[in-house]
């Protein structure tokens, strides 16, 4: 997994400065489903990270990710999120998600170490597309400046 890291701390960064100012409204029912899932994740629980998903999700991961690509399907995207959560021994996750249109774009911030000692952090964009309370489609972006 590589990325370019965005510091949200750092003005300077052209990612940061493309973020939106307002973040989205927390009282959001799409953007707290979709914040859920993360927290899930962050803690392990992968079912609980994929029950919102359509059964037919559109799920597509960057190419240069492990196991990159898309992942069609709630199934595909529960075995994909299994393995990508197995490959740290220790997470910290952290995210910040806003509203665009239709689409709630989170951008991701991931460190820790991996199984083997590594020690890694990545940030990637990922944008979301919910419909009546399931998502419906997840497109993630290594580079966040892609999306913001």
């Amino acid at each position: 997994m590589t990325s370019s890291p965005v510091d949200p701390a750092d003005p300077e960064d052209p990612a940061v400065s493309a973020v939106p100012t307002d973040p989205a409204d927390p009282a959001d029912p799409d953007v707290a489903l979709v914040l859920a899932a993360y927290a899930a994740y962050a803690r392990g629980d992968i079912d609980a990270a994929v029950v919102d998903l359509d059964p037919d999700v559109d799920w597509v991961e960057p190419e240069e990710f492990p196991n990159g690509g898309p992942h069609p399907g709630r199934d595909a995207v529960h075995k994909y999120l299994s393995a990508a959560y197995a490959m740290w021994r220790e997470l910290d996750s952290e995210r910040s998600a806003y509203r665009r249109g239709e689409e709630i774009v989170v951008v991701h911030r991931m460190r820790g170490v991996l199984t083997d000692g590594v020690p890694l952090e990545i940030t990637a964009a990922d944008v979301y597309t919910v419909v009546e309370g399931r998502v419906v489609r997840m497109h993630a972006h290594a580079d966040p400046a892609e999306v913001l």
